[in-house]
């Protein structure tokens, strides 16, 4: 029994070095970013940094547990047990969000197009409430959205930008030719 616990303790403390060798890599090209014409005090490169530095302080975490003797323990199923077959109308309701999202992200923009996809994925995994899986989804998408747009200034897709499109054609002298709306 002692050589199975050391085989998890390898296992462990491998797992866990590959998680800190991801993070001084997120470290290294965070610091390497350039971030060219932006004004901000929190950026691209600070929000990459702040992932790098939260990734390294966990995986240092793990890595202190797993010397000091700290396992992982497994859930109720012993090896070589099957569970149910798999899940294929879940699989098929997440792709199909996925694909949705694909689609209809540059068309109806970020928050109408990742609502749909929160709802149908929490759905997939055995959500039935619906009211309340509309709510976390809808603030989760707010949230998301101007987190991005706002606190770190990075672009994401409005939609409908087909709709009331001004076009202006100008000669070579700068003069407006004609002005065409889609």
């Amino acid at each position: 029994m002692r050589n199975n616990e050391s085989k998890v303790a390898k296992g462990e403390l491998v797992f866990t070095s590959f998680l800190l060798v991801l993070s001084l890599i997120v470290l290294w090209d965070s610091f390497n970013l350039v971030e060219v014409g932006l004004n901000v005090i929190v950026g691209p490169k600070i929000f990459a940094i702040g992932v790098g530095f939260l990734l390294l302080f966990l995986t240092s975490i793990q890595i202190v547990a797993v010397l000091r003797g700290d396992r992982g323990k497994p859930e109720g199923i012993e090896g070589g047990e099957f569970s149910n077959k798999p899940n294929w109308r879940s699989l098929a309701i997440v792709i199909g969000a996925i694909v949705y999202h694909i689609f209809a992200l540059e068309l109806i923009g970020f928050i109408l197009a990742t609502i749909p996809l929160f709802v149908a994925v929490a759905y997939a995994l055995g959500e039935t409430k619906w009211v309340r899986s509309l709510i976390v989804a809808t603030v989760l998408t707010l949230t998301t959205f101007f987190g991005f747009t706002e606190g770190l200034q990075l672009d994401l897709p409005v939609g409908f930008e087909f709709i009331n499109q001004d076009q202006v054609i100008n000669d070579e002298d700068g003069n407006v030719v004609e002005e065409e709306t889609w």
